[in-house]
């Protein structure tokens, strides 16, 4: 069609076509109910001289495919009232469900550095009739007329009429009017800018509280107390509970009141959730998993922090009601973090009610019974211990970040005696301890009143009264100290060590102006510990065991050492050895069995005991022989260090003895195993013996320690048969499908070794035994590594087993089984050398099974060739070259596992070019561009989409038409997505910061 044509035939047909589409939108809209309505619907056909200009303009007024060129020339504008409007119309299926959509000619209209951030903001769709339409009589003139849809608000309307003839239309000729022009372009701009766009802004988030507004009114006219209790199941509960919260809560008029009747139904449907099954939610596509107890509590908990200062004592009363019966620890200190953020001195509410708060809630605890209190003691514990405190702390939010507020508590006489209240409490509640792990837990909560602010600008009478507070602490722990564990003393004289050095500055400070009391703490810290150290056991526990212990060159000098320390402790362990005769072996024994007992899961814990025990067996065979006949459990733990002095003492005798006795005792298998593998002894035959007896008694941690014995000695002259051996370990442990070895021998210096020298049938032993895993993590994947420099087609098989076994056992699999892992960390570097190899293998995988291949198989051969490089992006596009539909779904598979890396396009473009028609495969190539991975920032797809494009540019200088076609149509795609990610962050944006504005100085009290 030319110009002419358009002008003296065609113009009424595009008017009428124009016409129609704006009727079958009026239409369509009215018959949805769930569709905004638009303030207009406007339509008409391109104007003939507004189209010679623009055709003149770009050189075109000559063309022969004007309908192609313009596909303008019919048009049609939906103008809603608000963005919101907009944006519920744009997620509607109304325009695909009437038109046809040109997807490369549907444009996002926003400023962006791609088009020089012009003011101008809508959507344009270009559409035609769909077929259905056009074989009917009426619309059949239609047929392949397109029709550009614009969509906007009517301020962007009134902006873009007003501005179209005014900025792009300009009736000033050349040389004149330039710079007022200029001037004039700039106001427009600004007037978008300062007042239209903020207008939209706050029309949209006015519209938004309102429709919050109903909703909650919805939900207190049925009576959200009734609608609770007549829950049926945890998903109706979850429906009101979420209501309640975003709908109903911010707009009460008087929020005490309403918490106050809302209490008692908050725990009733908490304990209603945990005796509800949770009921299946029916869908569209089947059903979904309904909600879980633990999801209705988690709601209802955060509902309670919500409100939590509406009615404190009323939170805290409800929050131990809802511990009582609750069983999920992870609950239960999910309300402890509650009770504790509701006890902490926050800056807004302190400023009303001062400490009158932390009062409140210590008042009520000392209310209950002790039995109570005992039985919410953590919650009790947050309590008093927040309340002695000396920071205070506040949060600011604004709609791009949050401030936060830390400064010291005035003191103040009221202040004291929360504190007061507070200790007594806690001193009760030790009291009524027998246990380590509560009295440690009430020291913990103690050793707040001890601490000065963060904030360095605290008053004195502060200082004053946290110096006053630690006295009073230490001269209460001392009185009880007769009755302490070794453990707490050692624990409570290393804190206290700490306490001593500090307060000492004070002593000297005039300035703080508590000398006196600062003189008083450091008497009672040294009172306590000159009282404590009169026990020679404890000394001697001290230097035996533990890793927080105390000794008299600590006092002296603050910078004593480690090193000054381990060389303290080690000659008097050795002076004590000394010290034991066959008078007063009986009182050792006693004593030694009780630093055995000690239970600690720190290895720093037993480093010097273990020492002692395996130096006096070496100096004393005959004592350490007799202390081991009657040694306990917990002594028998040390028995390698026992058979290691013995294996140096002059007493062989002995020693052959002890292990004669020990390999008769099936509980002294492991220990035996750990002794010979740490150990300098070469026994080989009695080691055969030990995994005999092991496999036997079928002990597999003891067979597991003799593997890891074979991984270190291997070939060495401690094993007679190392072949035999390991076979015979991995035979026991495949037979059980036991692969625990792993996590101990993964990191053991000789494991490179070890692989290296073992036979080919062992690899093969060790790569089943490493397929019982039900994950490749770290640790395997370094065994893995070792055989793949082997034998790395073996390794490649290994996945494809695990990949199979994944496949075939559907829902039936083994809980936690992963075939492969999510990266690998050092297998890559050794498979990556041999891309064919790999490349073969997937193929055969993914010819196997295809489905979800991408996230299965795909992701081994990616975690393989990770980054996509050359080689392997070469080999991969010969496959695709060289093959059929097979290899290029099998490239398609693997590629989306590089987020759109540069380096795919190869692999892509040879794809594109194979299968120019094939819409799938087109499909599945958009996909592995467009493919982010993780990105920041609220523009952070923008900016991967735009490197995207930079690729794709590339792409035009192709030879081949499909790859620019393709090109072309995905770069028009991306700037879709573009500016769409740019619409969308400016939307978030100005309602968060609206959020902000509007809350803030605002409180749930």
């Amino acid at each position: 069609m030319t110009f002419d044509e358009y002008q003296t035939k065609y113009f009424p047909i595009y008017g009428a076509f124009a016409e129609t589409v704006r009727f079958i939108l009026e239409k369509a809209i009215s018959a949805d109910t769930d569709i905004p309505r638009p303030q207009s619907i406007q339509s008409r056909a391109k104007g003939v001289q507004s189209l010679r200009r623009r055709l003149t303009e770009s050189s075109h007024l000559d063309t022969q495919t004007l309908e192609t060129d313009r596909r303008d020339l019919a048009g049609a504008r939906l103008i809603f009232y608000t963005n919101t409007d907009v944006d519920r119309f744009l997620r509607s299926r109304l325009i695909l469900d009437n038109f046809e959509i040109e997807e490369d000619s549907t444009k996002i209209h926003h400023p962006t550095p791609e088009n020089n951030d012009s003011k101008y903001r809508a959507i344009h769709y270009t559409v035609r009739l769909r077929q259905d339409r056009t074989k009917l009589p009426e619309y059949a003139r239609f047929a392949g007329l397109r029709c550009e849809l614009q969509i906007q608000t009517i301020l962007e309307h009134a902006w873009a009429e007003t501005s179209h003839d005014i900025v792009y239309k300009p009736q000033l000729g050349n040389g004149y009017g330039t710079k007022a022009g200029q001037a004039i372009k700039l106001r427009f701009d600004r007037i978008m800018d300062k007042y239209l766009l903020p207008a939209g802004f706050e029309i949209q988030k006015a519209q938004q509280e309102y429709e919050r507004l109903i909703q909650g009114k919805e939900l207190f006219d049925k009576d959200v107390v009734k609608q609770l209790d007549g829950a049926q199941d945890n998903n109706e509960r979850y429906e009101v509970l979420t209501g309640l919260r975003d709908y109903a809560i911010p707009h009460y008029d008087d929020v005490p009141g309403a918490y106050k009747t809302l209490q008692a139904p908050l725990l009733r449907a908490a304990r209603a959730a945990r005796a509800t099954k949770p009921a299946p939610i029916p869908t569209t596509f089947g059903n979904m998993a309904g909600f879980k107890a633990d999801t209705v509590v988690n709601l209802i908990i955060e509902i309670i922090e919500r409100l939590r200062y509406a009615d404190v004592t009323g939170t805290l009363q409800l929050l131990i009601d809802i511990y009582r019966g609750e069983s999920d620890a992870a609950i239960r200190q999910q309300i402890v973090n509650v009770a504790k953020n509701l006890a902490e001195f926050n800056l807004d509410a302190y400023r009303q009610v001062g400490p009158e708060l932390q009062r409140a809630l210590v008042e009520h605890i000392d209310g209950m019974g002790i039995a109570e209190i005992d039985g919410i003691r953590p919650i009790a514990l947050a309590i008093w211990a927040e309340a002695l405190q000396s920071d205070i702390t506040g949060t600011k939010w604004k709609a791009d970040s949050m401030v936060l507020q830390t400064g010291a508590l005035p003191a103040s006489e009221r202040l004291r005696e929360v504190r007061d209240m507070a200790l007594q409490a806690l001193f009760n509640a030790f009291d009524r301890s027998t246990d380590d792990a509560p009295r440690r837990a009430i020291l913990a909560a103690l050793d707040a009143a001890t601490r000065t602010p963060t904030n360095t600008n605290y008053s004195n009478e502060l200082l004053a009264t946290t110096v006053r507070d630690a006295k009073r602490i230490v001269d209460f722990v001392r009185e009880r100290a007769p009755g302490m564990s070794f453990e707490l003393l050692q624990h409570i004289e290393h804190r206290y060590l700490y306490d001593y050095f500090r307060t000492l500055q004070l002593v000297t400070e005039e300035r703080f102006g508590c000398q006196a009391e600062a003189t008083e703490l450091i008497g009672s810290i040294l009172a306590f510990r000159d009282a404590i150290n009169t026990d020679q056991d404890f000394i001697k526990y001290k230097v035996l065991v533990g890793f927080e212990s105390v000794y008299p060159a600590h006092w002296a000098d603050e910078n004593f050492d480690f090193n000054g320390e381990d060389a303290f402790r080690r000659a008097e362990a050795e002076r004590y050895i000394e010290e034991i005769t066959p008078e007063n072996e009986q009182v050792w024994f006693r004593f030694i069995e009780r630093c055995s007992c000690t239970k600690s899961n720190d290895i720093a814990t037993f480093p010097v005991f273990g020492a002692f025990l395996s130096k006096l067996s070496e100096s004393k065979p005959k004592v350490a022989a007799r202390l081991l006949s009657g040694a306990s459990e917990d002594l028998r733990r040390f028995v390698p260090g026992f058979l290691n002095g013995l294996a140096r003492s002059a007493r062989s005798d002995i020693y052959a003895q002890v292990l004669e006795i020990e390999i008769g005792n099936p509980e002294s298998l492991n220990s035996l195993a750990r002794h010979f593998r740490y150990g300098d002894v070469v026994n080989p035959a009695f080691v055969t013996r030990v995994l005999k007896s092991a496999i036997d008694a079928d002990n597999p941690i003891t067979v597991i320690e003799c593997l890891l014995f074979a991984v270190k000695h291997y070939g060495t002259d401690k094993i007679a048969d190392s072949d035999g051996f390991v076979r015979d370990a991995l035979t026991y442990l495949n037979a059980r499908r036991d692969a625990r070895w792993v996590h101990d021998g993964w990191y053991l210096p000789t494991a490179e070794k070890f692989f290296e020298l073992v036979s080919p049938a062992r690899l093969s032993q060790l790569l089943e035994n490493l397929g019982y895993l039900s994950r490749v993590d770290f640790h395997a994947e370094r065994m893995l590594a070792h055989i793949a420099k082997r034998v790395p087609e073996q390794v490649w098989d290994y996945f494809g087993a695990r990949l199979q076994k994944d496949v075939e056992s559907g829902d039936d699999i083994e809980d936690r089984f992963e075939a492969a892992p999510f990266e690998f960390h050092e297998l890559d570097k050794i498979l990556c050398g041999n891309p064919n190899l790999g490349i073969e293998k997937g193929l055969a995988w993914f010819q196997r099974d295809p489905r979800l291949f991408q996230f299965r198989g795909g992701r081994v051969i990616s975690n393989a060739f990770q980054e996509c490089k050359p080689d392997f992006a070469e080999a991969l596009a010969q496959v695709v070259r060289q093959g059929g539909e097979t290899e290029s779904n099998f490239a398609i598979a693997v590629l989306p596992n590089y987020n759109g890396n540069a380096s795919t396009h190869v692999v892509l473009k040879e794809i594109v070019a194979r299968f120019p028609e094939d819409e799938g495969k087109l499909d599945a190539a958009t996909i592995s561009i467009d493919n982010t991975g993780v990105v920041s920032g609220e523009l952070g797809f923008a900016e991967a989409w735009r490197v995207r494009k930079s690729l794709l540019e590339e792409w035009l200088s192709d030879d081949r038409d499909a790859v620019k076609g393709f090109a072309r149509k995905h770069i028009a795609r991306l700037d879709r997505l573009i500016a769409s990610e740019h619409r969308q962050a400016e939307s978030e944006r100005e309602l968060r910061k609206r959020d902000f504005e509007d809350a803030d100085g605002d409180d749930a009290s």
